[in-house]
């Protein structure tokens, strides 16, 4: 039941687990971190799912979370990259 409400408490929203494959630049730095860093607490969502707008309120809310469950915050560079990824591979994005 623990375990239940520390992902219940982590979860980003987003709808459908998101796939392998599913996630833009595959493979690349930013993409690694990103889904290194939230499989700690859930599955990654899919950036495209929401717009750019949405993603620093989530993140924020993440790193809080983070804290409270006692996971090593992110730090400064890598807030700073997941944010990029997210917002260059939102909805919204150009």
């Amino acid at each position: 039941m623990l375990v239940s409400a520390v992902l219940t408490a982590c979860d980003a929203g987003g709808g459908a687990a998101a796939q392998l494959g599913d996630f833009p630049e595959t493979g690349g730095a930013d993409e690694v971190l990103f889904s290194q860093r939230c499989h700690d607490c859930h599955v990654p969502p899919r950036p495209q799912d929401k717009p750019a707008a949405a993603w620093p309120a989530i993140v924020q809310r993440m790193q809080s979370h983070r804290i409270t469950n006692g996971l090593i915050p992110l730090s400064a560079e890598e807030l700073r990259r997941i944010m990029s990824y997210l917002q260059r591979n939102a909805k919204d994005a150009t």
